[in-house]
């Protein structure tokens, strides 16, 4: 059976395989001891988000609705959980309703790594058309060790850059045979990943605009019309959940709160330190609350989640405008952090340390060399989606917030192990020249 595949299925097939292995081995290896629990015997060992995430699932599956108890400068008190977007708590509340609160997201999240791996591949087959390049590049996405810890947890790292890189593989169906039903699938795949998680917003909103660039010297209005269907796909599924948040709060939530959040908590007097020291955005600031409740104080309004989010979104654009070279300054090292292989608050062992330290060097490092590479061999036309979503996912991250652990820069990761990929095949071939 093998020999009768064509060469990018079998790549497929080895990527897929290794990653679901990679994954279940290390949740085994992590987690044997707990993975019989259930019910709230599992949810107390979890923490952190994962701990909201099962949370927010729990109170869904009782009836409660999707809230949270909260307690902002106050006692607890049960509020939307807004705080999150709503994908993965509905996503787990459905798998629990047949299997009980239990590890049964682990297996699923291990099939969604591996999944996006064969994406990967196909992605890069579909921009370089090489094998080579593009198994590099699968095995970018196998052996990420953000991806292999987080499918045995409560996060949705596995899921959510498994449809990411659906996107961007539509969206490169699109660029190949342009028409209103890609446009529209395209979009509606983000309106729902975005649900997962914003961040999917701002490459989705570039790659638009390089839609209605590209096709805007051929025809205005197919540019315009490709650039409709792509946002109207974006809103099919974000429109009916902000109309229901609406009713069911009385205010405008389009997805979640954490945007304000993240404005607030990066940009601020604890944060604004050395210029060499690694960006640290989720540590306390007691500066920072204290003015914060003051705003709350004042407003009076429910739901007070929605409300301490636009205090962290006012106090934080007030810091950018009143310290304008600190916040470059911020800007600046979280643009270092972003490609830090570890950082300090993580308080990785020497072992851990390594493999950040090795998987850097084998697809981060090669990726940003292949990136500034590729223009001097002539860029392939579907290579252009790859860099702007590239730079769309960068640039949110050096001006808002970067997270410590890199959870947000994977999609980072896995865009530039295609262009390690496609460099390495040019080094090992020494070819002439890339795919166009």
């Amino acid at each position: 059976m093998w020999a009768k595949l064509a060469p990018i299925q079998r790549i497929c097939l080895l990527v897929f395989t290794l990653t679901v292995i990679l994954d279940l081995g290390r949740g085994v290896a992590r987690y044997k001891s707990v993975l019989g629990f259930t019910g709230q015997r599992l949810i107390d060992t979890t923490e952190y988000d994962a701990r909201v995430h099962v949370t927010i699932a729990q109170r869904i599956l009782n009836g409660q609705g999707f809230t949270l108890p909260l307690g902002i400068g106050g006692p607890p008190e049960v509020q939307p959980a807004f705080l999150k977007a709503p994908g993965y708590p509905y996503l787990l509340a459905a798998l629990f309703r047949f299997t009980g609160i239990s590890y049964s997201f682990f297996p699923i999240q291990c099939v969604f790594g591996g999944l996006l791996s064969v994406l990967v591949v196909l992605i890069s087959m579909e921009v370089f058309g090489d094998p080579l390049a593009a198994l590099v590049a699968g095995l970018g996405a196998a052996l990420n060790p953000i991806l292999i810890n987080s499918a045995a947890q409560l996060y949705n790292e596995n899921i959510y850059f498994f449809m990411f890189f659906l996107v961007l593989w539509l969206y490169l169906r699109w660029w190949s045979a342009p028409s209103a039903q890609t446009a529209l699938l395209c979009g509606l795949a983000a309106g729902l990943t975005a649900l997962m998680r914003e961040l999917m917003l701002g490459p989705f909103a570039a790659l638009t605009l390089l839609a209605l660039v590209r096709m805007w010297p051929k025809s205005k209005l197919t540019a315009l019309t490709s650039a409709a269907w792509l946002s109207a796909g974006l809103l099919l599924p974000i429109l009916p959940w902000t109309i229901r948040n609406y009713m069911e709060a009385g205010v405008v939530v389009p997805i979640s709160t954490i945007s304000g959040y993240t404005i607030g908590a990066g940009n601020n007097a604890c944060v604004a330190v050395n210029w060499n020291v690694a960006f640290y955005g989720d540590a306390p600031c007691s500066a920072l609350d204290q003015q914060r409740y003051a705003l709350l104080a004042e407003w009076h309004k429910e739901p007070r989640v929605v409300f301490n989010d636009r205090a962290y979104r006012d106090l934080g654009l007030a810091y950018i405008r009143g310290h304008v070279g600190e916040y470059l300054k911020l800007c600046f090292r979280r643009a270092w952090t972003i490609f830090d292989p570890w950082h300090p608050a993580q308080g990785l062992d020497h072992r851990k340390k390594t493999v950040m330290l090795l998987y850097f060097l084998a697809f981060v490092a090669p990726g940003l060399i292949g990136a500034a590479w590729l223009p001097s061999r002539g860029v392939p036309s579907k290579a252009w989606p790859l860099y702007v979503a590239l730079i769309a996912s960068y640039a949110p991250l050096a001006v808002i917030f970067v997270s410590h652990d890199h959870r947000y820069a994977i999609g980072i990761h896995l865009i530039l192990a295609m262009f390690a990929g496609v460099w390495m095949a040019y080094l090992f071939r020494g070819t002439k020249r890339v795919s166009s």
